[in-house]
């Protein structure tokens, strides 16, 4: 297949959907969060309607992706459109959670001739960090990231789903993940957001508390023709906690747009 060829010539990590690839239908492209991995949309790639091309991809320093990771958002863009013009043919919706929102709010921006549409799940014009993430992860990088995960999923979540946050974030390891979080830190296009004119859907769960849905409740507002769909009973992984509410949102905005 011809976009394995060019992502493994990139030595891009990627995952595809069950799917596979058929050319008649739209792709999306999605992009993962500070610290996380492709596999961490293992729930869209695995269960998805067809009709859909589903591609997940590792940042650089993430997961099977060469390279040691940025320290910001339009790094992580630029390295992103040069992806997509060399792998894809055709304009692609970009799918992006938390980080992987803001990287795909740049792209917006800086590519939009590439791009059929974005969703952006569990993110915002602004991504501020708490001092306290920040500082541990220099000083108390183990415990820390136990903390950070325990954030980002609903209170009610399962000591397995835990786990496999925790386990995901600390293969990043210690400087990638300290660049990640610096990167969201000082992330703001407030701005510029409401000159964003591009098909967009907001995902977030209304038990985030690492991106609260007020967040993307101004990101809708901001966003002339957005859509909003808050999801009960999800957290921060809101693409892992209740992935058949989420996937169908997705699908019907890619099916739709």
């Amino acid at each position: 297949m011809e976009l394995e060829k060019y992502l493994e010539e990139m030595k891009v990590g990627y995952l595809i959907g069950r799917g596979g690839i058929n050319p008649q239908n739209p792709t999306c492209v999605m992009i993962h969060g500070a610290g996380g991995m492709a596999r961490i949309w293992i729930n869209q790639l695995n269960n998805m309607q067809s009709g859909v091309n589903l591609v997940a991809l590792d940042l650089p320093g993430h997961g099977n992706t060469a390279g040691d990771g940025f320290s910001s958002i339009k790094e992580y863009a630029s390295w992103l459109g040069e992806v997509l013009r060399k792998a894809f043919d055709e304009q692609v919706f970009l799918m992006g959670h938390s980080m992987g929102g803001a990287i795909v709010i740049e792209a917006a921006f800086t590519y939009p001739d590439i791009l059929k549409g974005i969703i952006l799940v569990g993110t915002g014009t602004r991504l501020k960090v708490a001092p306290a993430f920040l500082e541990g992860l220099q000083n108390n990088f183990n415990t820390t990231v136990e903390n950070i995960v325990r954030y980002a999923y609903a209170k009610k979540s399962s000591k397995e789903l835990l786990e496999e946050g925790v386990n995901i974030m600390k293969a990043a390891g210690q400087e990638v993940l300290i660049n990640d979080f610096t990167a969201c830190d000082e992330f703001d296009c407030q701005d510029e957001i409401s000159l964003l004119d591009i098909p967009t859907l907001i995902v977030c769960g209304k038990e985030d508390r690492l991106t609260p849905p007020k967040l993307s409740e101004n990101l809708h507002k901001d966003i002339r023709d957005s859509r909003l769909v808050l999801i009960e009973g999800a957290g921060h992984m809101v693409m892992v906690e209740k992935f058949e509410e989420f996937n169908k949102a997705v699908y019907d905005f890619l099916i739709s747009s």
